[in-house]
């Protein structure tokens, strides 16, 4: 075997063997790694499965929730991005990225909260400035529809509607009673 053949066996030996021992002994960093390659091929939702396994490390929330997003699930995208915020990850991102799924979901007064927390910690991101004027046109152009009676309420109401006209039928039934007058006995025990 020649030695420029023999050293590229040797190479390829050295990969597989780190490839191993990370594998072993740092399975969220292979995951991770994994993920991201799926996630820039846009297999989108084999990197997410990947990132699932991780959820509760901020970064590979972070991740799933991009996969989600680009899934078009917006709203578990903002749940993810909201763990991210909780656990400590990149918040300023975390921000953004959450107001692009509520600016997808049509949220645009949950987008303009996120761009504006994202803009306080980092202000130079000229994305998160031109979203947050752009989910302001849309909110000034589509104004969220009137607030609807809450189920509970209107629950609420039609109970005592309901108690309301038991006791007036208990009143009438009472009165009927004392024009018809109760039976005398002579036994009043």
């Amino acid at each position: 075997m020649s030695r420029k053949r023999r050293t590229i066996w040797i190479i390829l030996l050295a990969i597989l063997l780190v490839f191993v021992i990370e594998l072993l002994f740092r399975p969220s960093a292979f995951r991770s790694s994994l993920g991201s390659l799926l996630f820039n091929k846009e297999r989108f939702e084999s990197a997410a499965k990947l990132f699932q396994k991780d959820a509760d490390d901020p970064e590979a929330a972070h991740n799933l929730g991009k996969s989600r997003y680009k899934q078009g699930d917006y709203l578990q995208a903002m749940d993810d991005f909201e763990r991210v915020l909780k656990e400590g990850g990149d918040i300023a991102d975390a921000f953004y990225d959450k107001g692009n799924a509520a600016f997808q979901n049509k949220d645009y007064q949950e987008a303009i909260k996120n761009y504006e927390e994202a803009l306080i910690r980092n202000p130079k991101d000229e994305d998160a400035r031109a979203n947050l004027e752009l989910a302001l046109d849309m909110l000034a152009n589509n104004p969220p529809p009137p607030p609807q009676p809450d189920e509970d309420k209107r629950d609420d109401e039609d109970a005592r509607n309901l108690l309301e006209a038991l006791d007036n039928l208990e009143a009438r039934e009472r009165q009927n009673q004392k024009r018809q007058g109760t039976p005398r006995t002579d036994n009043w025990w």
